[in-house]
């Protein structure tokens, strides 16, 4: 039963989000991760919230906080790959760069989204020419699909 109404708060905040309702989008989000604490998307989609209004370290605790969930597999490596991003916000490069060298081993395999992530990354810390490798490896991907 749980579940199943932890689904719909979720659903609705992504609804919420969408319209730019952040607030009403946070409530509801955070009733979703409080009913089933492993629910992944659901964390991920209340961290993004939380980056709009521009609270990265709660987002990153929030992300953080999933982890303990998601031992391994996609679900790992979503919330690392989030993660990343909330602290590049937060201003946390070396916390990023790891998050994103960890989604990496997690992962099973070589991903576009991923090297984009890198390469912004990168970019940001003054590592222009790792920033365009990484690109033109996203590039390469995009390619062959």
């Amino acid at each position: 039963m749980s579940a199943l109404v932890a689904r719909r708060y979720y659903t609705r905040g992504l609804d919420e989000l969408r319209k730019n309702e952040v607030d009403d989008a946070l409530q509801d989000l955070q009733a979703a991760v409080q009913l089933i604490p492993s629910y992944y998307e659901a964390r991920i989609a209340y961290a993004s919230a939380l980056l709009r209004i521009k609270d990265a370290p709660r987002a990153a605790q929030t992300l953080r906080a999933g982890l303990h969930y998601a031992a391994t597999g996609p679900a790992r490596a979503a919330l690392l790959r989030a993660l990343g991003d909330a602290l590049v916000s937060a201003g946390d490069f070396p916390g990023a760069e790891q998050a994103f060298t960890e989604s990496t081993a997690t992962s099973a395999g070589d991903s576009t989204d991923l090297h984009d992530r890198l390469a912004r990354l990168r970019a940001r810390t003054g590592r222009f020419e790792e920033a365009f490798t990484e690109l033109l490896a996203a590039a390469r991907l995009t390619k062959t699909t």
